[in-house]
């Protein structure tokens, strides 16, 4: 009972001392803004005051009740405000500073109150308190307040005593005026999509620049630091000049897009500007990273290359977009975000949940792409990646309204990629197959399409294939391979694991009558090297099994090109048999072919029988030794080491030696080959 008549005097003084503002009968009027399920508050404001009353109905779950004015929806801000807490057990309003998430560091406010305490009851079951404060901050710890506009008031509520953790909070956007929610747009836009774009634009600008200057191309394709000698997984790839200038650019891009993110958000505390910059770089990452799987002419057409040579910022872009994002979680858990919740979170309007769910689904792909696992689950690999990334992507959208706009151009690109793509599924042939021990011949019937590809294709051109009869849905990338005649286009496959693409194929044409055409769909064709071999006078050639289809098809190639070009070509092959694997296409050799062949597997040098070339085919047995192929006294008759040009393709081995010759010859060089 003194009890009771000690809070009503205390009341009764704080209400001699109000504006009369919560005393006004338009304030009772006013309608209540929902703040989550429960909590419910009403505002006023006459005057120079405003006035608000806040209703819990939950009194017996409830250890404390809080609102706050801010200008985030964060609880934390920088510089620190404070919040209004009403202590369930006391009945008291007090004012209390929310310097960090951590419960030992939420001071009572220093000084003079600035809000005035009217009322505050726990009576059946329902928490009610009132309180007035001045529409202008009157101390350090206050924001202005916007009558009419948008004011963020930040709530929460705990089960047990404060400052125990919240058991929920969120954001809303009033008008203290009217008590209403506020309709004007609550986030806040960052420039993210822009920087993007641009950044983008200066890589196609310079792209364009070194793909028509013949100078910037050969200056632009220098390493800036030397190969590897023996071929490792630690190993970097060397970087040429030209990429390390799209690098360059891309990092200024995603350092101006950090800038202008903690610029923007320069209220928020540390932690949540970091949280923010953490995922937009992401973001940044994701834009950049769709990019080089839009295969296609563009490609060719902007930078001189083709999406293959690109997919190295791909796998780069995945690293840097998984780390990114990895920060950008471990950061909203340590800022108390409640990460699987599905309402709107932040100046952003995000959605945790479903950014929590982009996230598992890009981090399995991250998973899968570990090469030891993409290499030996490769069809676990693809199939996956086109799932995941479809599930990652709709939900990265769904996550935030940023998101949505930046991913517009990407996506763009993609999709009209992707459209383009599909003039593959009218590319159907009936072509001639010829199976061996484990590879197979896929030779095209001369059309106007396929001499088209024969005559005006790129050297190293590589088309996707699709056996209807095998899989409906596997599509796996091969090299062309001119024919001798130069009229089409053939295919040598070779099974490099039972129970594989290749493998079926083999088997298929193997069980069949000889004779049997195969029918095959083809989308493509794609790819350019890196060097332009119409410009040198030395072609040198090395290949390591399977490896040899891109080199035959130069060899091909120039059969109808005039010159005095002469092309030096080593195969390396296991078995005798092996160099048989595309005798259709391959033998005789044109005069200009000064071809040595490899058995690594043989006692002793020998020969084989062609069935289209007149004398036998000899081989040595063993392997090349590179340094005698590979130098400048070899080649001395050229003046300049620019009219020496190197292609490799093969086993990894074979083409990181033949890449160290040739830089430490200074000699142009090309490696042909797949890291999908």
């Amino acid at each position: 009972m003194l009890k009771s008549l000690a809070l009503a005097a205390s009341v009764a003084n704080v209400v001699a001392a109000s504006s009369g503002c919560a005393s006004d009968p338009l304030f009772a009027a006013q309608p209540t803004v929902a703040m989550g399920d429960s909590m419910t508050m009403r505002t006023f404001v006459k005057d120079t005051t405003a006035c608000v009353q806040v209703t819990f109905p939950s009194a017996a779950k409830t250890g404390w009740t809080s609102i706050g004015f801010s200008q985030t929806p964060y609880m934390v801000n920088n510089p620190i405000k404070n919040v209004v807490v009403f202590d369930t057990a006391s009945a008291a309003t007090k004012l209390y500073l929310m310097a960090s998430y951590e419960s030992h560091n939420v001071p009572l406010q220093p000084g003079a109150m600035s809000i005035t305490p009217i009322q505050g009851s726990v009576a059946n079951g329902v928490i009610s308190f009132t309180f007035e404060r001045p529409l202008v901050a009157t101390t350090q710890y206050d924001i202005d307040l916007d009558p009419t506009g948008a004011t963020c008031v930040i709530w929460g509520y705990a089960g047990r005593a404060w400052p125990d953790k919240h058991s929920d909070y969120g954001a809303v956007y009033v008008a203290l005026s009217t008590s209403t929610i506020h309709d004007q747009a609550t986030i806040r836009p960052t420039r993210t999509p822009a920087i993007a774009a641009v950044t983008f634009g200066i890589m196609v600008v310079l792209g364009f620049i070194a793909t028509y200057t013949s100078l910037c191309r050969r200056l632009l394709r220098r390493s800036l630091w030397p190969p590897s000698k023996r071929a490792s997984e630690y190993a970097p790839d060397p970087v040429n000049v030209g990429e390390a200038i799209i690098v360059l650019v891309y990092v200024g891009g995603a350092v101006v897009i950090g800038v202008t993110v903690n610029t923007t958000f320069a209220d928020l505390n540390t932690s949540h500007r970091w949280c923010l910059i953490a995922g937009h770089v992401a973001l940044q990452a994701l834009v950049f990273l769709l990019l080089p799987v839009a295969r296609g002419y563009h490609w060719e057409l902007a930078f001189g290359t083709s999406h293959d040579r690109a997919l190295k910022f791909h796998r780069w872009l995945g690293g840097l977009c998984f780390v990114s994002s990895i920060v950008h979680l471990v950061l909203n858990i340590a800022n108390q975000v409640a990460i699987g919740d599905s309402a709107l979170y932040g100046p952003q309007d995000a959605v945790p949940l479903f950014g929590l769910l982009s996230f598992i689904a890009f981090a399995t792909m991250s998973v899968v792409s570990i090469d030891p696992i993409r290499r030996s689950l490769y069809e676990v690999f693809y199939y996956h990646h086109r799932v995941a990334s479809v599930v990652g992507l709709v939900f990265v959208m769904l996550h935030s309204p940023t998101v949505q706009y930046t991913m517009i151009f990407p996506l763009v690109i993609y999709g009209v990629s992707f459209i383009s793509r599909f003039r593959g599924f009218f590319h159907r042939y009936q072509v001639t197959a010829v199976a061996s021990s484990n590879t197979v011949l896929l030779t095209l019937p001369p059309t106007t399409q396929t001499t088209k590809w024969a005559k005006n294709g790129n050297p190293c051109a590589y088309f996707w294939v699709n056996i209807p009869s095998v899989s409906l849905l596997q599509w796996h990338p091969f090299s062309s391979i001119v024919t001798r005649d130069g009229q089409t286009i053939a295919f040598c496959l070779k099974s490099m694991a039972p129970d594989s693409f290749v493998d079926h194929v083999v088997k298929k044409v193997a069980a069949a009558p000889v004779g049997t055409p195969l029918g095959i769909v083809v989308g493509g064709p794609y790819g350019i090297p890196a060097i332009d071999v119409d410009t040198y006078s030395d072609l040198v050639l090395v290949a390591g099994g399977i490896g040899i289809t891109p080199m035959l098809s130069i060899v091909n190639r120039f059969r109808h090109i005039p010159g005095t070009r002469t092309i030096h070509l080593y195969w390396v092959v296991r078995s005798p048999q092996d160099l048989l694997a595309a005798d259709d296409v391959m033998f005789p050799l044109p005069p200009n072919v000064r071809p040595t062949f490899y058995v690594s597997q043989a006692r002793e040098s020998g020969a084989v029988a062609s069935r289209y070339a007149d004398d036998h085919i000899p081989y040595v047995h063993g392997k090349p030794v590179m340094d005698e192929l590979i130098n400048t006294t070899r080649f001395a008759a050229n003046k300049a080491a620019n009219s020496v040009g190197i292609l490799a393709c093969g086993p990894a081995g074979l083409v990181q030696e033949t890449e160290w010759y040739s830089h430490k010859c200074g000699f142009d060089f090309h490696k042909e080959g797949f890291a999908f």
